[in-house]
């Protein structure tokens, strides 16, 4: 039998909203076996918050505000958040179609073995959708000493657990960070999943970094949206040549963020343009499906790659099951590699990845004005359908964000 203690009464009181917090009661164990934790680890007990949900995967209509059991502390590296703002990322929309439901199935279903919940049989539903946040420290698992109890903070959801478009989020401590103080928790909400992807694409994939990117050029579609505009900033502050590629309403501020040139992604021209280029490094597609036309774009026999945001294998999943999509997954990047690598050109996969040293690094960046947030606009938290209608219809500049203040 597991040692266990209760970490109990986390009370703090908050008095700008003339509210009185209740009783939480947190418990953090070190375990021999998961059935002690689910046996002796309370939730937090009588409080109440309110969560946008999903309870099929019937997209923004399925959306319904409910009131639920605020999330209790599990594990003693996790924090309670009082979210006070969440941004809607495109994974947001796709997930409640249904989009890599059965890859994030089997994660959910991990992360329940790990609290000592064995029932395969469990659905998914309700489920609570939205990856990135903002907001203040509440409570803490015993572990947790990179935050503390009312700190300001910025940080996101794992995929299997509930997500942050609702008042309070349970996420590990290494993947929150406190937040600048220089932006206002709607621009911090917009920055981590944003950010943490921008960063895998360009350092992970690109293997661009401060020091090698003044010698590198880079062609960015899609650079006006959520991961394209903080993607063109920290190119640009870190020295890159960056050539942008979107709609010519976004030029001005695509400049704005530090490309070189921009150029419009309607104009028929713009393709033929920059593949005679033949003068790139690196080619990031941020802009959805791909366009593998832009292979063509980049130096040849130069260690180059083609970089993109959209990576079949949560299609090829859903279509499939795991194992074969898996493997056709599989399939796809090797049969593209060998057709590009015999021009010397690379083909890569590049998706959200959680990255502690990432996250501060780009707080750093935030903190010192090198980076600014891009938010299209934000709506209230009693409209967040609305929130995600906006980001389906697409075209917008930056992110779009929900307040819960």
């Amino acid at each position: 039998m597991a040692n266990c203690s209760l970490l109990r009464s986390v009370i703090t009181n908050h008095f700008n909203k003339q509210a009185l917090w209740t009783r939480f009661f947190s418990a953090s164990c070190r375990r021999d076996s998961a059935q002690t934790m689910q046996q002796e680890a309370p939730a937090a007990v009588g409080y109440r918050m309110k969560a946008w949900q999903s309870n099929g995967y019937d997209g923004v209509d399925g959306l319904s505000l409910n009131v639920v059991r605020v999330p209790p502390i599990l594990r003693p590296w996790d924090v309670l958040v009082k979210v006070q703002a969440a941004s809607v990322n495109p994974i947001d929309t796709a997930v409640i179609n249904g989009y890599g439901g059965k890859v994030l199935n089997i994660m959910r279903t991990l992360g329940r073995a790990e609290q000592g919940i064995f029932d395969i049989n469990q659905i998914e539903f309700p489920l609570t959708v939205g990856r990135d946040f903002s907001g203040e420290v509440v409570a803490l698992g015993k572990a947790v000493k990179n935050v503390a109890v009312g700190d300001q903070v910025w940080g996101v959801v794992s995929p299997q657990r509930q997500g942050s478009h609702a008042e309070f989020v349970v996420a590990a401590a290494s993947n929150v960070c406190s937040r600048p103080a220089n932006i206002t928790s709607e621009e911090a909400a917009s920055i981590p999943y944003a950010g943490l992807t921008a960063w895998s694409a360009v350092v992970v994939s690109g293997l661009i970094t401060e020091y090698t990117a003044p010698r590198t050029r880079v062609l960015l579609l899609g650079a006006s949206g959520g991961v394209g505009s903080f993607m063109c900033q920290m190119l640009s502050v870190w020295g890159a040549q960056v050539v942008a590629v979107c709609s010519e309403d976004a030029s001005d501020l695509v400049t704005s963020l530090g490309a070189v040139e921009v150029l419009d992604y309607r104009n028929p021209e713009t393709k033929d343009l920059l593949i005679a280029d033949q003068g790139f490094d690196v080619v990031i597609n941020a802009a959805g499906p791909d366009d593998l036309d832009y292979l063509k774009a980049l130096r040849p026999w130069m260690g180059s790659s083609y970089i993109t945001l959209s990576p079949p294998l949560l299609r090829n999943t859903d279509e499939l099951g795991i194992l074969p999509g898996f493997i056709k997954s599989l399939k796809q990047v090797a049969c593209q590699n060998v057709t590009s690598l015999s021009e010397g050109r690379a083909y890569k996969w590049a998706f959200y990845m959680p990255n502690p040293f990432a996250l501060k690094e780009i707080s750093n960046m935030m903190s010192k004005s090198k980076i600014r947030p891009v938010i299209d606009k934000v709506f209230p938290f009693e409209a967040a359908p609305d929130a995600y209608a906006h980001v389906i219809n697409g075209h917008a500049r930056g992110k779009t964000v929900i307040s819960v203040q």
